[in-house]
């Protein structure tokens, strides 16, 4: 799938998501859900980047 149309989909249900959750959690609720979302993200990148890591650290030997 083209990278670009999966990250559109992925912020419209972002998007669909903030609109539900607004009336219940209000302002500070979705600024938590935001950090959660970034912590998360941050999360993943890490672990990509350290498989690679080692991946080219094991290439070398």
């Amino acid at each position: 799938m083209n990278q670009y149309l999966l990250a559109a989909i992925e912020f419209a249900f972002i998007g669909a998501a903030l609109f539900i959750l607004f009336p219940i959690l209000g302002w500070m609720g979705l600024l938590g859900l935001f950090f959660a979302f970034v912590g998360f993200e941050l999360h993943l990148i890490w672990h990509r980047r350290d498989r690679e890591t080692k991946a080219a650290m094991k290439k070398k030997q």
